[in-house]
């Protein structure tokens, strides 16, 4: 058995995204995360069920920043505050582990920028382009 001690300041977000992100490493060895992307696919339809704007947005953003990062700026632009998009980016993290998932969704570094693994975000974008941007492809062959 091992001993761990992380010590963090629970007031900032960097500080806890820092420290979930070593939790996060250590259970990946134990992790049983589907990796089939159509079991991805409905995880990431069931956490986008019933999001807003903003949420969708700021995935949106990271998703096409993958392999790299969203910058700090562009998500304040989407979301309005450094302190919404702290809570914003804690509801989307424990609404994926709802889901059963252990892996990060976003992560996010010391200056703020987001990233998004990129097999992932090319899943997201799909699902993004499919339910969201275009739900039902024929609105416009209706008469």
């Amino acid at each position: 058995m091992a001993t761990v001690t992380i010590t963090f300041n629970p007031d900032l977000e960097g500080d806890i995204e820092e420290a979930r992100s070593i939790l996060d490493r250590l259970s990946e060895g134990r992790a049983d995360n589907p990796t089939d992307p159509e079991v991805l696919r409905e995880k990431i339809i069931a956490l986008l069920r019933g999001y807003g704007e903003k949420r969708t947005d700021y995935i949106r953003q990271v998703a096409q920043a993958a392999p790299g990062s969203a910058a700090f700026a562009d998500i304040i632009a989407i979301i309005g505050s450094a302190k919404a998009i702290g809570g914003t980016h804690s509801a989307i993290e424990r609404a994926w582990r709802a889901k059963g998932m252990t892996t990060t969704f976003i992560s996010t570094d010391a200056n703020g920028d987001a990233s998004m693994d990129p097999a992932l975000a090319d899943i997201v974008l799909n699902v993004l382009h499919d339910r969201v941007d275009e739900p039902d492809p024929l609105p416009s062959a209706r008469f």
